[in-house]
């Protein structure tokens, strides 16, 4: 119950870091905090059901925040700003703990030259979101670019599609400097409850970590969130395996994991009861406009 207790507190700043992200960027009616929370969760659940990594549950955060009387292109602003933050902060989490790894003497030299080049990748993708967005480049816009999708026929309609939503996010970083820093200690916070989190389970499996093993134990593996599996199962679970033998530690991997798992559980649980109840109401409501405008 305390592991619970302790990941509902880190889904509240998760929650919170959206609330503010909305009020910044729409000062029309208040929406209470509980909304956000019971949205971001519904969208958690479908994003951990699918096989789109931490992206699965934006749209129906959008249709969701929509409902409260949000424009849709300012719900899709603060969803992309909120999911920068969150994968930004995660990345630069997990490359933290592969620089850590790489100067572990405990760590193979095989296994550093494979997760080396992979934190290296991670932390210049995070720095050109931040550099591109606050001098007005565009993060999506320059891969575009770089990457000459726009020969592509089927792509060429994204460039304007880009800058549109890029102009408004880029803006949010520029003109709002408190607000970010904000949001990112609330980042900052969301990820120190990650590594209290682990810790915790250990502790309760008679294990006690160090900081180290700890820090270690809770970046690395995660680098199973950023792939296109449902929850990173059995990518997960293999990666805490792997580490916790390469630093030495006594402890069920996969039961360790479980326990993680059984939390999560909870969270998609009431997150699909909150997508399905709020959900099927609003589509209901999109049927009925669509049915009496084609009826007039």
């Amino acid at each position: 119950m305390v592991l619970v207790g302790l990941s509902f507190l880190n889904f509240y700043l998760y929650s919170l870091r959206w609330e503010l992200i909305v009020k910044v960027l729409f000062k029309g009616k208040k929406i209470p905090s509980s909304t956000f929370f019971w949205d971001r969760m519904a969208g958690y659940a479908l994003s951990y059901v699918t096989p789109t990594a931490q992206l699965g549950g934006e749209p129906l955060r959008i249709m969701l925040i929509e409902e409260e009387g949000v424009p849709k292109s300012v719900g899709t602003s603060s969803i992309i700003i909120d999911k920068a933050l969150e994968i930004s902060t995660l990345i630069i989490f997990i490359s933290s703990g592969i620089l850590v790894a790489m100067f572990d003497g405990r760590i193979d030299m095989a296994m550093k030259t494979v997760i080396g080049p992979i934190g290296l990748i991670m932390l210049f993708l995070v720095f050109w979101f931040y550099y591109t967005s606050i001098n007005g480049i565009g993060f999506f816009s320059s891969i575009y670019k770089f990457l000459h999708l726009k020969k592509i026929k089927r792509l060429e309609h994204l460039e304007t599609e880009l800058n549109s939503f890029e102009k408004e996010m880029n803006a949010f970083y520029k003109h709002n400097p408190r607000s970010l820093l904000t949001l990112i200690a609330i980042s900052i916070f969301t990820i120190v409850f990650i590594l209290a989190e682990h810790f915790l389970v250990a502790w309760f499996m008679g294990v006690r970590l160090t900081f180290l093993q700890a820090f270690l134990a809770s970046t690395i593996p995660y680098i199973a969130y950023l792939l296109p599996v449902p929850g990173g199962i059995g990518v997960l679970e293999s990666g805490h395996a792997s580490i916790f033998l390469l630093l030495g530690v006594s402890i069920n991997a996969f039961a360790f994991v479980f326990i993680i798992r059984l939390r999560d559980f909870i969270f998609v649980l009431l997150g699909l009861i909150r997508g399905w109840h709020k959900g099927v109401k609003v589509m209901r409501k999109e049927f009925q406009k669509d049915f009496e405008v084609k009826s007039e």
